[in-house]
């Protein structure tokens, strides 16, 4: 059975930003990526999330022009906290959290919070079949 070290993308693979990261950079680094989310980092350390249901929300709520909306901050729209999985979870365990948190892709860390990668759940649902 392979580990979720195996299936997860991470590197290049992977959609990450800083907190410093304005609006325009989190929506070009989701689009380039193709994953539906963009892990924010401090130091390699996982601290939030945007995803593009938040991006959508995001843009519904707003009153800002469009130029002052791709200049805000990613840590004012990003979910602090975010559910991960540990890179020593199984796969079955990681099927089951995004079976019951209804994600698509879930972060995965170390024992610090590091950053290691994130689990889309095509590549999880191929790696099980």
């Amino acid at each position: 059975m392979k580990r979720i070290t195996e299936i997860m993308r991470s590197g290049e693979n992977n959609a990450v930003s800083n907190k410093d990261a304005c609006f325009r950079e989190v929506l070009e680094i989701m689009d380039a990526k193709r994953l539906g989310v963009v892990c924010i980092v401090d130091e390699g350390k996982l601290i939030g999330i945007v995803t593009d249901g938040d991006l959508r929300r995001l843009i519904l709520k707003t009153q800002d022009t469009l130029p002052d909306l791709f200049m805000k901050k990613v840590n004012k729209i990003m979910t602090l906290n975010p559910k991960v999985i540990s890179s020593e979870a199984s796969l079955e365990d990681c099927l089951n959290m995004l079976k019951k948190h209804r994600f698509w892709v879930i972060p995965v860390v170390n024992e610090e919070q590091m950053l290691l990668g994130v689990v889309h759940m095509q590549d999880l649902l191929e790696a099980l079949i």
